[in-house]
């Protein structure tokens, strides 16, 4: 790998639930499509196979939240094999032109030799032949959405696992495997479980399964948009299976803005800044809360973030470790940071309100508020201040102002002033560098529960820093610190397994952690996961599984994750050769300062591909790679100083650029130089 119980839904050869979404066209402003159209599939009575209670209930969920959607919704109710055929048959028809097009299937599923067929209400299940013959596959779904002009959506919610079902078929196989069709690429799948897993059909008396309660939940959300929906159904599901069912993603998107809400984003992120992009607006929003939270040992703060999502505030990028947060600081022993009661806190009102005008953006009242409470003793107002010191967000940025306010966050008992003022002094931010006071700090702060100085006390042992380099010591603190919920922790740990630093080599458990953290939101183990997948070692490889980590770390800011995809649809490798959307995703990465992003930009300037061609603009766009550090970067300015395109030909300059390269280690740069007789 590259550096860079339930009751289920499924049981042995089940299948579990899916969404597959292909977006074409952005949404713009407050319109939205004129015509949407859903054909929605409920089979809960079956004649040979054992009857299940929550599909047709799901499906009349998902019905009526597509309805208030502004889609035109026809539903089939336990139909048979032809009936079923027919349905779709029409249904492709009334796609045609449509500008989104949804297919819900609710039921039973099988996965049979690495397919998934969907199960009518006359299947019979008594041999693999007999149930592949009375079912349907799939994948067959993709053709009956394949005339949606902006948005084709299929949503299996399959592999029911009523615990009176036997649903084995004598394999050892359980839930889905991930579709590898014509349409794996054009269509993103989102299943209900990750493959091998089981798909839980909703505890007794539940009105609906946990992935069909996310998934509505998830649509009809203010100002939702199709590359918010994964995450918040991902955090959602596992939060109501405690862990025990994690959806799975597949395929990438035409365009992740694209929004469910007909009525376009809320009104409190249109009104911040007329005619921006609403997502970005709301992206930054949520780093900025998340990073005035992130080391809070109040679960209120975590909860007011999980709100400010649901109001469609912020995208909630880290909603699953805000809830893992919240279960974590709710199991600290007595002496630990978290106390009984915040309400007894002088001034924790005023800190309240302060959080609560800051997820608005209302800096200003969020300053004043904390600054009240600050005067009253309150170690996380003053902790809050630190932060608005540091970002510039409702004070002026200033570091030494921020380092006094953790000081003081951190004499008051605060456990994120006690980490900020500890990096404050390994750092010198603000303050004298003294790398073994703030050592001490950590190891104070790690020892009265903060996950997060867990976590930093770790990275201290990594580093040498304050105390003598030991990765043993490093990997037993970051397991520690991913046992208390600290989210950067459990990337860190993986990457320690995949080097065998401090632990064994494991590039198996290295993955299982990477995947873990990439669906808590944590963006460099996305792209993580995009090259294990690309390379094949830890699991199978999967170029479209690839793409898919890749996408998702873009879409939430990881200027690598976008580079990467576009690396992948500049040269066609698992998705097919797209040159005018691999320049848009190098010229993300490039805005974003990626040295791979300017190259890859410039490569396709100076060829004309997916872009017009512009030698000089190549130049320029080269130079800035190569002011990066990218020895590939250098090779080609060496390549375009020698022949003269963009710049006035120079063998001197030429000569120069590929020392470098090669100095960079690009082996090909010293082919040149020998061949200029340079070396």
């Amino acid at each position: 790998m590259r550096r860079v119980d339930r009751t289920h839904r499924c049981q042995k050869g089940w299948t579990a639930i899916a969404v597959a979404v292909a977006v074409n066209v952005s949404f713009a402003g407050g319109a939205w499509a004129a015509q949407r159209v859903a054909l929605i599939i409920g089979v809960s009575k079956y004649d040979k196979v054992p009857a299940l209670v929550n599909p047709a209930k799901d499906a009349k969920l998902v019905q009526a939240t597509l309805q208030k959607l502004g889609f035109q919704v026809t539903t089939l109710t336990d139909p048979n094999r032809m009936q079923l055929l027919e349905g779709l048959g029409a249904f492709e028809e009334a796609a045609k032109g449509s500008e989104a097009a949804v297919i819900y299937y609710a039921g039973h599923g099988a996965m049979i030799d690495g397919v998934n067929y969907l199960l009518p209400k006359d299947a019979v299940s008594t041999s693999k032949t007999t149930l592949t013959a009375s079912s349907l596959e799939s994948a067959s779904l993709g053709q009956a959405l394949s005339g949606a002009k902006s948005v084709r959506l299929i949503i299996l919610d399959a592999c029911r696992n009523n615990p009176t079902a036997t649903r084995s078929l004598g394999g050892n196989t359980r839930g889905l495997a991930r579709e590898t069709g014509p349409t794996s690429v054009s269509v993103v799948t989102l299943m209900a479980a990750a493959p091998g897993q089981v798909a839980q059909d909703g505890v007794a008396g539940a009105a609906n399964s946990p992935f069909a309660i996310a998934l509505t939940q998830g649509m009809t959300r203010p100002g939702a948009t199709v590359g918010e929906l994964p995450g918040y159904v991902q955090a959602e599901v596992e939060r109501m299976t405690e862990g025990e069912q994690t959806p799975d993603l597949q395929g990438i998107w035409r365009n992740v803005n694209w929004t469910f809400d007909p009525n376009g984003p809320p009104k409190q992120v249109a009104a911040a800044a007329p005619g921006a992009d609403p997502t970005k607006i709301k992206w930054e929003k949520d780093q900025v809360f998340w990073t005035s939270i992130k080391d809070s040992d109040d679960p209120a703060d975590f909860r007011a973030y999980m709100e400010a999502q649901d109001r469609g505030e912020i995208t909630g990028s880290f909603r699953k470790l805000a809830f893992n947060r919240i279960k974590a600081l709710e199991k600290l022993p007595a002496g630990s940071f978290q106390v009984a009661s915040r309400s007894a806190t002088p001034g924790q009102e005023l800190v309240t309100s302060a959080r609560d005008a800051f997820s608005r953006a209302d800096y200003a009242s969020a300053a004043r508020d904390w600054n009240a409470a600050a005067k009253l003793g309150n170690g996380a107002a003053m902790y809050n201040l630190g932060v608005m010191s540091l970002t510039g967000k409702g004070a002026p940025r200033d570091v030494a102002a921020a380092a006094r306010w953790f000081k003081a966050s951190a004499d008051a008992g605060h456990s994120g002033g006690m980490v900020n003022w500890a990096l404050c002094r390994l750092n010198g931010f603000g303050t004298a560098k003294d790398e073994a006071d703030g050592f001490r700090i950590l190891q104070q702060a790690a020892n009265k529960g903060s996950a997060t100085a867990m976590g930093m006390l770790a990275e201290a042992y990594l580093r040498g820093r304050g105390a003598a380099a030991d990765a043993r010591q490093a990997a037993g603190w970051l397991q520690k610190a991913v046992d208390a919920g600290d989210g950067p922790s459990i990337a860190q740990l993986a990457d320690l397994y995949e080097q065998g630093q401090g632990v064994p080599r494991d590039p198996r458990r290295a993955f299982s952690l990477y995947q873990r953290a990439a669906t808590a939101g944590d963006t460099d183990a996305m792209v993580r996961l995009g090259y294990a997948y690309e390379d094949g070692e830890a699991v199978m490889k999967d170029e479209v599984q690839a793409a898919t980590w890749y996408q998702r770390a873009a879409e939430l800011g990881n200027s690598e994750g976008m580079s990467s995809l576009a690396v992948m649809l500049e040269t066609g490798t698992g998705l097919p050769q797209d040159y005018a959307r691999a320049a848009e995703y190098y010229r993300a990465a490039a805005n974003a300062g990626d040295a791979r992003g300017y190259l890859g930009l410039g490569s396709m300037t100076a060829r004309g591909a997916g872009v017009r061609q512009n030698p000089a603009e190549a130049v320029r766009l080269f130079q800035a790679a190569a002011d990066r550090g990218s020895p590939l970067a250098m090779r080609n300015l060496a390549i375009m100083y020698e022949s003269g395109q963009g710049v006035r030909a120079d063998r001197k300059k030429a000569i120069e650029w590929y020392r470098k390269a090669a100095q960079g280690g690009d082996e090909a740069s010293r082919d040149e130089l020998a061949r200029l007789g340079a070396q």
